[in-house]
C-alpha cells in the first residue's frame, strides 16, 4: 500500500543562465526527410558498444500510411573520418507489418534491438524485435491497445515496461520473459487503484537503481488539486506522481509513491519525463509546469528515515528566454552534472520557441548552476527530445521537427 509521504522543499538557488555554455560545440549529424529517408524522429537515441547511434522515426521510409511512410528504425554509424553515415535498418509498412515506432530502443546481450509501436496491422500497438544478420529481421509480439512509452531490460533478459491493461483497465507495469514457446507476461502493478491517487498515465520509460529497484513517473493522478494554489495540470486528471517499485523475495513487487505533485504552493506539476538515479540512490527528474513561476522545475528526491523522501528543487525556471517547461528524462555525466531538454529559447520555429539543451552543475555550497548548452534556431532543428551521453561526455539527441527538410535532425553537442 502506497504511503502519502510528506516532502520538504528547499529551493537551492536561481542562477542566471548563460546564453550559451562556453566551449560547447553543436553539430547536426543528420537531417531527416530526404527522399525515402525516415522523417520526424519519435524518441531518444541509443548507443551500442561501438559508439553507433540508433533511433526511430514516426514517419518516412516508404509509401504506406497515407503516403507519409510508416516510420523507420535507423542507425548512425561513426566513421573514422569523424563523419556519421545514416541508414535504415527497417522500414515499417501498413500491410499487416506494423507502423509508427515510438519511444526508446534497448539492446539485449546478443545484439537484438527491442522497441515499441503505436500502431500495427491490427490497429493495435505492439512490441518488436530486430535481429542482426545479413539484414535486420523483424518480429512482432505482445500486441496491445495501450500506448507504451518505452522499455527496459533486466539482467535476466526480461523486458519491463508499461504494457497490459491491468486490473482496473487503466494501464499496468508488466514483465515479458522469453522462452521456447514465446514471451510470457507477468503483471507487476496495476494503475488506477485508490481512485487514481497513486497515479496513472505513464509517459516516459522507467529506470533502475543499483539494487534492482524501479523508478518512474505517472503524468496524471495523485493530487486532484487543492484550492488556493496556482494550477497548471489538467482539470480533474491529477498533477502526477513519482514512484518506486521494489522487488520482494516471493517474486512480487511493491509500489511506493515517492511524491504526489502539486502538494503545496509552488510545487512542481506534471512530471513530463522519467527519473534517473545516482550511485548513492538520489533520484532526479523534471516537471513541465508548476514551481514558483509556473515554468517547471528540476528536482531531486533524497531517501530519509522511515522510508520517506525529501524533495529539493535544484532549478526553478524563471522565464522562457533560457528555457522553460522541461520534459523527457535527464542524463548524468561521470562528473555528476545533469543534462536535459526544455522548451523556450528562440522563437524561430513557426512562431514557437525552438527549445534548448541545458546543463546543471553541482557547486561546493550545495547549489546547482544552470547553463544553456544550445538554443535551437529551426535551421539546426527544433523541439528536442532528451539527450544521452557517451563515455567521453559527448551528448547526442534528436529533434522532433525542423532542420534542412523540416523533418527533424540528429545532433551532437561536445561540452
Amino acid at each position: 500500500m502506497a504511503l502519502r509521504i510528506p516532502i520538504l522543499v528547499a529551493t537551492l538557488a536561481l542562477v542566471l543562465a548563460a546564453n550559451a555554455h562556453a566551449g560547447s560545440k553543436y553539430q547536426v549529424l543528420h537531417n531527416f526527410g530526404a527522399g525515402k529517408d525516415g522523417s520526424i524522429p519519435s524518441g531518444p537515441l541509443t548507443l551500442d558498444n561501438k559508439g553507433n547511434l540508433y533511433g526511430a522515426t514516426g514517419a518516412g521510409g516508404g509509401f504506406g500510411c497515407d503516403g507519409y511512410g510508416c516510420g523507420t528504425i535507423f542507425q548512425l554509424a561513426h566513421q573514422v573520418s569523424g563523419k556519421w553515415t545514416e541508414k535504415s535498418l527497417h522500414d515499417f509498412a501498413d500491410n499487416g507489418d506494423s507502423a509508427d515506432p515510438r519511444g526508446n530502443l534497448v539492446f539485449d546481450r546478443a545484439g537484438n534491438l527491442f522497441g515499441t509501436l503505436n500502431g500495427a496491422g491490427t490497429g493495435q500497438g505492439a512490441l518488436f524485435e530486430l535481429s542482426p544478420g545479413f539484414s535486420w529481421n523483424l518480429s512482432l509480439f505482445w500486441e496491445h491497445e495501450e500506448f507504451s512509452p518505452g522499455l527496459l531490460l533486466n539482467k535476466a533478459g526480461d523486458l519491463v515496461g508499461f504494457f497490459g491493461a491491468g486490473q482496473y483497465q487503466t494501464g499496468a507495469i508488466g514483465e515479458l520473459s522469453p522462452g521456447s514457446k514465446g514471451w510470457t507476461y507477468t503483471l507487476l502493478y496495476s494503475f488506477g487503484g485508490g481512485g487514481g491517487g497513486n497515479g496513472w498515465g505513464p509517459d516516459a520509460p522507467m529506470s533502475w537503481d543499483a539494487h534492482g529497484n524501479l523508478y518512474g513517473t505517472a503524468l496524471y493522478g495523485g493530487n486532484s488539486y487543492s484550492s488556493g494554489h496556482q494550477k497548471f495540470c489538467p482539470d480533474g486528471s491529477g498533477c502526477g506522481v513519482a514512484f518506486q517499485m521494489t522487488p520482494s523475495s516471493d517474486g512480487t513487487w511493491k509500489y511506493h509513491v515517492l511524491h504526489r505533485f502539486a502538494n503545496f504552493k509552488n510545487d512542481g506539476q506534471s512530471p513530463d519525463g522519467g527519473l534517473v538515479v545516482d550511485a548513492p540512490g538520489n533520484v532526479y527528474g523534471v516537471t513541465a509546469y508548476g514551481g514558483a513561476y509556473g515554468n517547471g522545475t528540476v528536482f531531486e528526491f533524497t531517501p530519509s528515515s522511515g522510508g520517506r523522501w525529501k524533495q529539493t528543487v535544484l532549478y526553478d525556471f524563471p522565464n522562457c528566454s533560457n528555457g522553460c517547461l522541461p520534459g523527457f528524462t535527464l542524463a548524468f555525466d561521470k562528473a555528476g552534472n545533469l543534462y536535459g531538454a526544455a522548451s523556450g529559447g528562440l522563437a524561430d520555429c513557426d512562431g514557437y520557441t525552438c527549445g534548448v539543451i541545458f546543463k546543471l552543475t553541482p557547486q561546493k555550497n550545495g547549489t546547482w548552476q544552470y547553463n544553456v548548452l544550445h538554443k535551437f534556431n529551426g535551421a539546426d532543428g527544433g523541439f528536442p527530445y532528451g539527450v544521452i551521453l557517451d563515455d567521453k561526455g559527448n551528448l547526442y539527441g534528436t529533434t522532433q521537427a525542423f532542420g534542412k527538410y523540416n523533418s527533424g535532425v540528429a545532433f551532437e553537442i561536445t561540452p
